[in-house]
């Protein structure tokens, strides 16, 4: 039995592959398992929910998380399985995809849901830039943006807020030291007390706690898997769940989009894709991912 190795996307059966996995060895899995509802999708296969989620807590550390997208029954299953199998229900996230990827449907699908699992992890406080929580809303910041402005006479102050709007960071949170909602930079002025809410004005210059809806538009450019998911989403959800350095598992691997938000972030991965045609596809995605240089932190 060859030895599983980090930093690598393995074409076979994430069952088989998983046994090779040691106990107690990974601090996430973050994986998009096969809803069962793509009609005639040779990807949509079912596997044996029950087994693999099993494997699931072998391979875990009790403090780790595993981080499910999912629809419908077969999602309510699964996270039915997982507290059979000892784990806690953490968090729930929603996708907010800001258009709609089921046009034929009578109700337009906008959203995804994302459970949280662990038996003795702790969510992470990641702080993100205040323009991107706000999805780069040009309507939403702007406004903010003029009643400022008129507030702080387009000042110092102000001209550090727009330069931290136009900053994101690779990682979607800010270093140690940076600061942190509620300890930023006082405003005594009076008419910043009466006319301005002072959390704006702080999450602004220092950037919000993440959200439990997170706007990530789904561009069809270059995709090359029927599900596949936003690199930048992927991301964000292993900044609340790991920690650089941490080895992150990815059982259905499709395009790689978690392999790649893993190199992204400094994170180790090991996945799994079973089909040769998506797995040779994202082979190839991830080694331009590999290829491309990396903005010093």
């Amino acid at each position: 039995m060859n030895k599983i190795e980090l930093n690598k996307i393995y074409n076979e059966d994430c069952l088989e592959g998983i046994k090779r996995i040691p106990d107690v060895s990974i601090d996430c899995i973050l994986t998009d398992p096969p809803y069962l509802y793509l009609k005639g999708q040779k990807l949509d296969r079912p596997f044996d929910e029950e087994r693999l989620f099993s494997e699931f807590k072998r391979v875990l550390k009790p403090t780790g998380f595993v981080v499910l997208f999912g629809r419908g029954t077969s999602f309510y299953r699964w996270n039915m399985i997982l507290s059979e199998q000892g784990f806690t229900f953490k968090e729930e996230v929603i996708w907010d995809k800001r258009r709609t990827s089921s046009p034929v449907l009578p109700l337009a699908r906008v959203h995804e849901t994302i459970s949280i699992h662990t038996i003795s992890g702790s969510i992470n406080k990641s702080i993100i830039n205040y323009g991107e929580a706000k999805a780069f809303s040009l309507d939403k910041i702007t406004e903010e943006l003029k009643r400022l402005g008129t507030a702080l006479n387009k000042g110092p102050q102000f001209h550090k807020i727009v330069e931290n709007l136009k900053k994101k960071n690779e990682t979607g949170t800010y270093s140690d030291g940076v600061g942190h909602v509620g300890y930023a930079t006082s405003f005594s002025s009076p008419y910043l007390k009466r006319h301005i809410n002072t959390y704006v004005v702080e999450s602004m210059l220092n950037g919000v706690r993440e959200q439990s809806i997170i706007e990530e538009n789904r561009t069809h450019l270059g995709q090359i898997h029927p599900t596949q998911k936003p690199v930048r989403l992927l991301e964000r959800l292993l900044a609340l769940t790991t920690k650089p350095g941490d080895v992150v598992l990815d059982t259905f691997a499709g395009s790689c989009s978690t392999a790649v938000a893993c190199i992204n972030t400094s994170r180790k991965y090991i996945a799994f894709e079973i089909e040769p045609e998506y797995y040779d596809l994202g082979m190839k995605r991830l080694n331009e991912a590999l290829s491309e240089p990396k903005l010093s932190m």
